[in-house]
């Protein structure tokens, strides 16, 4: 299947799920902006907000990051309404801050439809399991969105509530196109945080001196440019209130991430990842990629539920598989009649702020 096919089915996918809880026209908060510097995270955060706007046709009444949720604002912001809770992979006791607002959340606003958005679950500890799943029965209005098949048994063990499985929200972006020509036969995105597994990294010194880096770092001083920003964006538009100034920022923040993240991987004819939006935004740029996995399956789990059939993506084990893999993509090409190489297009990215 060849990546517009895919992407489709996805964004129609994610469409009907979210469709299927609300309406046009209604009014809403998204809850837990990724305000740090995880690439993916900020792509889910912009293929979210394309779909809730295609749903309702509006941006949301409050939005905030799992460390400055305000009650008293969102209740002045949306007297009534659905809380969407951002989706990704900090479902669990492994980001624990992430969870906490969502136990929060629970806890405090039972009169409030609440729905977590496509999620991977992992959970070390059972009696952090245990608490989480007290908080979704004590709410009679929280419905789950997973993204792969074992996060969909456990909630459906674990966990009573509605479950769905739904595509990762970042294929709300749709394709998109390589924002450079690649100049590096590969190029080595690979993970530095706690899903870390501890691979023999060895085979891929034979590619010699080729990009080998993480998405989490960014330069001093970007907030302060980007909050300048969202206030000059909101000021040319004549609506400057702190919740219009908020939006526009995080939405500026994350269009620079995602973007950062694309010119990355774009180095590259080809990509080998452990990062599950390395291998999302590489499906989404027609990238052909290698994936390998985390530490607790997600990523080929991912892949097994949604994005096998894409042409130019195949898993590896480890990183000496994932070397000889690359001459399957070369001969998967072949095959298939399509160029090795992308051509270079301009890049379309950006939501408004």
């Amino acid at each position: 299947m060849d990546h517009v096919q895919l992407i489709h089915r996805a964004r129609e996918a994610i469409k009907r799920a979210v469709s299927s809880l609300i309406g046009p026209g209604t009014d809403y908060a998204l809850l837990d902006f990724p305000d740090y510097t995880n690439v993916g995270d900020s792509a889910i955060w912009l293929g979210t907000i394309a779909i809730l706007m295609e749903v309702t046709g509006r941006l949301p009444r409050y939005v905030s990051t799992a460390s400055d949720f305000d009650a008293f604002a969102f209740r002045a912001s949306l007297p009534e309404g659905p809380i969407f809770l951002l989706g990704g992979g900090n479902f669990g006791d492994i980001y624990v801050s992430h969870q906490d607002l969502r136990i929060k959340i629970l806890r405090e606003f039972r009169d409030r439809r609440i729905i977590q958005l496509p999620q991977s679950v992992k959970f070390r500890d059972e009696r952090n399991a245990r608490q989480t799943a007290e908080a979704i029965a004590g709410h009679q209005d929280f419905h789950m969105f997973v993204r792969e098949h074992a996060s969909l048994r456990f909630v459906q063990q674990n966990f009573n509530c509605p479950v769905t499985l739904v595509p990762d929200a970042a294929f709300g972006l749709g394709p998109l196109e390589r924002p450079r020509a690649p100049e590096y036969p590969v190029m080595l995105l690979l993970r530095e945080d706690a899903e870390r597994v501890g691979y023999d990294y060895s085979p891929f010194e034979a590619f010699g001196a080729v990009p080998w880096v993480d998405w989490i770092r960014e330069y001093r001083g970007f907030h302060s440019l980007h909050r300048l920003k969202a206030s000059f964006v909101c000021l040319l538009r004549g609506r400057c209130t702190s919740l219009d100034r908020r939006v526009a920022l995080f939405n500026l923040m994350a269009n620079t991430r995602l973007k950062r993240g694309l010119s990355l991987l774009a180095q590259g004819d080809r990509v080998i990842t452990d990062r599950l939006h390395g291998h999302i935004m590489c499906t989404l740029m027609n990238i052909e990629h290698v994936a390998m996995d985390n530490d607790y399956g997600k990523i080929h789990g991912y892949i097994d539920a949604w994005t096998s059939p894409f042409d130019g993506i195949v898993m590896a084990d480890n990183p000496q598989q994932a070397v000889s893999m690359l001459g399957s993509l070369k001969d998967r090409a072949a095959q298939i009649g399509k160029p090795r190489r992308a051509t270079l297009r301009r890049t379309k990215t950006s939501l408004q702020p």
